[in-house]
C-alpha cells in the first residue's frame, strides 16, 4: 500500500486487484458479530419504531409506550435506552428503508452500507480522474482498516453519507451550485458534521448553493416534526454535555492547561458560576448545593468518592469550575472553527483543484478544532480526500484514532492521557511539518 501511495500507477490490472481485495476484506467481516460499538442496534430499533407508526424523536426506547416493540435481541443492546435518538432525519429515513426491506437484520444493514461503499468507490475513481491522479490511489480508501472495520463490520451510518459528500464535491467543482447544495444537504441530514463545508464552498454573490442546502435540510426535518415539535433534535442538545466527552483532542489539552494554571482558584470560579446560575434562575437560588443533584446522582457520588453528603457541596463547586472552563473553551474553539472556515471560503479559487483544497482544509479544520467527542468513525470522511492528496498527518490519525477503543480496557475510568497523546500529538506535529513544507514549496 505504501508503494502504491508513493507511486500510484494508471494500471487497470493493479486497480482491479486493489478493488477486488478491498471488496474481499469487507465481505470477510459481514458475518462477524457486532463488536465494540453498539450503534447498529439503535439503527435497527429506530427503523422498527418507524414501521410501527412511531417517531423515534418522540419516545426513548425505554419508554412504556414502546414496550410492545421490545425483543430479546435488539432492545437489550441499545445504547442510551433512556434517551430519544440522536440521529438526524436522513439517517432515520435510511434506517426505515432497510427495516422495510429486511426488518431487524444486521446483515441487511451491513449489505446496505457495503452498497453505499461501492458507490463511494466509483465516485472516488471519478474524483481521481478529475484531479489527474492515477486510479490506483483508491487504495487509500479501499484498503484502509478504519473504513473496513467501521463500515462493513460496525455499519456506521457515516458510510451512507459519503456518496452524497462526494456528489456535492463533484457538483461544486463543476460549478453546479444548486446540485452541490442539495447533495450537501442530504449529507448533513445523514451526519451533521459535513455542514462545515457550507462555509468553505459558499461562493460570494451566489444564493443557489445555500438555498438548496437549506431547502433540503428543512424538508428532512419537517418530515419528522409532527408530534414532537422542537424535540425533533432528539438527544443532540445533550450530546454537547460533559457526560458525552470521549477521546477529546485539543480541547482536553487546553482545559488541562487552564486547570493546572488555575489551581485552587477553580473553587472560586465554581462559586462564581453557581452564583451566576442562581442569579439567572437557572437553578433555585434557595436550594443547597446538594439539592443540585438528583438522589441517584448523590448516592453514586457518595459511593464512588466515599464521602459524606456535607462534602458533596465542595465537589460540586469544583465541578462547576471545571464545567465553566469547559464551556468557555468549547465556545472559543467553535468560534475559531467558524473563523477558519470563513477564511478558507474567502481564499478559495473556483477551479476544481481549489474547491478540492478548500474541502480537505475544512475537513481537517473540523477534525482538529472540534471540541466534542471524537469516535474513530468520525474520521472516515477524510479518507476520500487522502486518496487525492496523501497526508502523513492524516494517515497517522486515521490509524491511531482506533486506539480510542482501548476505553473498554479501562472502563469506567476512561481513557488514560497517554492514549490521547499518542493519537493527537503526532497529528499536530505532522500537520505543522506539512504546513511548513508547503510554504517552502510555494513560489515567492
Amino acid at each position: 500500500m505504501v508503494l502504491v501511495v508513493r507511486r500510484p500507477a494508471a494500471d487497470r490490472v493493479l486497480t482491479g486487484m486493489i478493488l477486488a481485495f478491498g471488496l474481499l476484506f469487507r465481505l470477510a467481516v459481514l458475518p462477524s458479530p457486532v463488536m465494540l460499538s453498539s450503534d447498529l442496534y439503535r439503527y435497527l430499533w429506530d427503523g422498527r419504531v418507524q414501521w410501527s407508526g412511531g417517531n423515534p424523536y418522540r419516545y426513548p426506547p425505554a419508554a412504556e409506550a414502546l414496550r410492545p416493540l421490545r425483543d430479546p435481541d435488539i432492545y437489550p443492546n441499545i445504547n442510551r435506552p433512556a434517551s430519544p435518538t440522536v440521529y438526524p432525519p436522513g439517517a432515520e429515513m435510511a434506517f426505515a428503508l432497510v427495516a422495510g426491506l429486511a426488518p431487524d437484520s444486521i446483515l441487511a444493514w451491513r449489505l446496505f452500507v457495503l452498497a453505499c461503499e461501492v458507490v463511494t468507490g466509483v465516485l472516488i475513481l471519478g474524483l481521481l480522474r478529475r484531479m489527474s491522479v492515477p486510479d490506483s490511489a483508491i487504495v487509500v480508501y479501499a484498503w484502509a482498516p478504519l473504513a473496513v472495520f467501521e463500515g462493513a463490520q460496525a455499519g456506521h451510518v457515516d458510510f451512507v453519507m459519503l456518496p452524497f459528500l462526494l456528489l456535492a464535491l463533484r457538483a461544486r467543482q463543476a460549478g453546479r451550485m444548486a446540485h452541490a447544495g442539495a447533495a450537501l444537504g442530504v449529507a448533513v441530514l445523514l451526519k451533521l458534521y459535513p455542514a462545515v463545508l457550507l462555509l468553505a464552498w459558499w461562493r460570494r454573490g451566489d444564493r443557489r448553493f445555500a438555498a438548496a442546502f437549506a431547502a433540503v435540510v428543512a424538508v428532512g426535518y419537517l418530515a419528522y416534526l409532527g408530534g414532537v415539535g422542537p424535540r425533533v433534535t432528539g438527544f443532540l442538545p445533550r450530546y454537547f454535555g460533559s457526560a458525552e466527552d470521549f477521546n477529546i483532542g485539543l480541547r482536553a489539552f487546553v482545559e488541562r492547561g487552564i486547570g493546572l494554571s488555575l489551581g485552587e482558584h477553580r473553587v472560586t470560579l465554581g462559586r462564581l458560576a453557581i452564583r451566576a446560575a442562581r442569579s439567572a434562575w437557572i437553578v433555585d437560588p434557595g436550594a443547597p448545593l446538594q439539592a443540585l443533584l438528583s438522589p441517584d446522582e448523590e448516592v453514586a457520588l457518595r459511593r464512588h468518592l466515599a464521602m459524606p453528603s456535607e462534602e458533596i457541596g465542595r465537589v460540586l463547586v469544583v465541578q462547576a469550575g471545571h464545567e465553566t472552563v469547559r464551556a468557555v473553551t468549547m465556545l472559543v474553539l467553535f468560534g475559531l472553527l467558524a473563523a477558519v472556515l470563513v477564511r478558507i471560503g474567502r481564499r478559495r479559487g473556483e477551479d476544481p483543484a481549489a474547491v478540492f483544497r478548500a474541502g480537505i482544509a475544512a475537513v481537517a479544520a473540523y477534525l482538529v478544532l472540534v471540541p466534542t467527542a471524537m469516535h474513530a468513525w468520525y474520521a472516515v470522511w477524510v479518507l476520500p480526500f487522502l486518496a487525492v492528496h496523501p497526508s502523513p498527518a492524516w494517515f497517522w490519525f486515521t490509524g491511531a484514532v482506533s486506539l480510542s477503543y482501548l476505553k473498554y480496557a479501562w472502563e469506567p475510568a476512561g481513557l488514560p492521557l497517554w492514549v490521547r497523546l499518542v493519537e493527537f500529538l503526532p497529528l499536530y506535529a505532522l500537520l505543522a511539518w506539512e504546513w511548513r513544507a508547503g510554504r517552502e514549496r510555494r513560489p515567492e
